[in-house]
């Protein structure tokens, strides 16, 4: 009887396993890089060469979020790259004035200009969602001086008054 129940037990763990990397397959290739989290302006003309810019994933906390290897697309002038986070850890919340963007993420040059201007494409799975991130930026006058900071932030909105609530940053280096 134990034996019986046992292998009960682990088939129903197989199953949902199963039906977890099923469900999540296109997340798990934009989270391992498998599938890098580009967009494209136009689809059928995609012939152009994404730089990238970072090595690995990185890991923020404060918003609690993950990001993929940045990339830059110098042809189309924006830089790419992807975000997920647990669902559970941030849900828009209208009472609390958490937009549905939940982020926003902000690039500042080593002149002090900023860009924020993005786009952005939601993949949800069972747990986490993903968003593919683009913002249009031209890197080509960056090249010698170095870095870029990029900066996450969990925001409230208002109206259009958007308010950061917690912020974290790194730095991509250009070279």
């Amino acid at each position: 009887m134990k034996h019986k129940i046992f292998i009960a037990i682990i088939s129903v763990v197989i199953i949902l396993t199963g039906i977890y990397l099923y469900k999540d397959r296109e997340i798990i290739a934009l989270k391992t890089g498998t599938t890098p989290p580009l967009q494209w302006d136009d689809p059928y003309e995609n012939d152009e060469e994404p730089i990238q810019l970072t090595a690995q994933n990185q890991t923020l906390s404060n918003p609690d979020v993950h990001l993929t290897e940045v990339y830059y697309l110098p042809q189309s002038k924006k830089l790419q790259f992807g975000l997920w986070y647990r669902k559970k850890n941030y849900q828009p919340n209208q009472t609390a004035n958490i937009p549905d963007r939940i982020f926003q993420v902000t690039i500042q040059d080593t002149q002090g200009q900023i860009f924020n201007d993005d786009t952005v494409m939601k993949t949800e799975g069972i747990f986490d969602e993903f968003q593919r991130r683009s913002i249009s930026i031209d890197l080509d006058h960056l090249e010698n001086q170095g870095t870029i900071e990029v900066t996450v932030s969990l925001i409230a909105q208002d109206g259009t008054t958007i308010t950061p609530l917690e912020s974290a940053s790194f730095k991509v280096t250009i070279s």
